[in-house]
């Protein structure tokens, strides 16, 4: 079988050029005894079959309250997928919501974007273009700088993803707290941070929620049940 460097198909070709774009792998401190005794009594319940598909109702109904109570943002659960950590939401939300050939403006850090844009077939730009298809910005973007670009947002049609994974900052800014733009916001986060090797993470809201659910289905069937299980006592737990 051909190796994809000398494979033709333009997929094969961008597929052969991810080596160079590799994240390096977290590592986080031990874990409470109490989510260990979640994990625990998760497998003791039997909790080793497939969960609900897009997650167990629990963690999607914490990840609604959570969005509402942090950053005022309404979300109903039903327009929340649990994903194997934020890697695969990004990857689910940029390959479904960008247009092969297009630009994503991104004016931080674009390093976790960049596997899954190359894989698309388009590129990355920290300025504003004709043929962007998708804003991507996380709470470490100056504030100014978001709330400009938001307001360019309203007059177009691109999609908003906000990254909350692996951000330094914390604040209450949130871009679906706008009301025309809502319905293209796709909300990303994961506890990648707390538990590395888990791969728990979650995408919510926006008009395209249930089909980035079946992109995320066609991916993997559903996360682990003993991760959520685990996650959800961690956020319920955590200070």
């Amino acid at each position: 079988m051909n190796s994809p460097t000398s494979l033709a198909r333009p997929l094969a070709q961008r597929v052969a050029g991810l080596a160079d774009l590799r994240q390096p792998i977290p590592t986080t401190p031990a874990l409470p005894a109490s989510v260990v005794e979640a994990a625990t009594s998760a497998l003791d319940r039997g909790e080793t079959h497939y969960t609900d598909r897009p997650g167990i109702p629990e963690f999607r109904a914490w990840v609604a309250d959570h969005l509402r109570e942090r950053y005022n943002v309404s979300v109903d659960p039903a327009e929340v997928t649990i994903t194997c950590g934020s890697t695969e939401a990004r990857y689910v939300c940029l390959t479904l919501l960008v247009e092969p050939g297009s630009a994503v403006l991104c004016p931080g850090d674009s390093s976790r974007i960049r596997g899954a844009l190359h894989l698309v077939g388009a590129r990355i730009i920290d300025s504003i273009q004709d043929d962007i298809s998708l804003l991507y910005i996380t709470p470490d973007v100056y504030r100014e700088t978001s709330i400009e670009l938001l307001q360019r947002a309203e007059e177009t049609d691109w999609w908003i993803v906000y990254d909350l994974s692996f951000a330094k900052t914390s604040p209450p800014f949130h871009p679906a707290q706008h009301p025309k733009l809502a319905s293209r916001v796709v909300t990303i986060n994961s506890l990648s941070d707390h538990l590395a090797g888990w791969r728990l993470g979650w995408m919510a809201g926006s008009e395209m929620a249930l089909r980035l659910r079946a992109g995320k289905q066609a991916i993997t069937i559903c996360t682990t049940a003993v991760s959520q299980w685990a996650g959800l006592e961690w956020v319920r737990t955590a200070k």
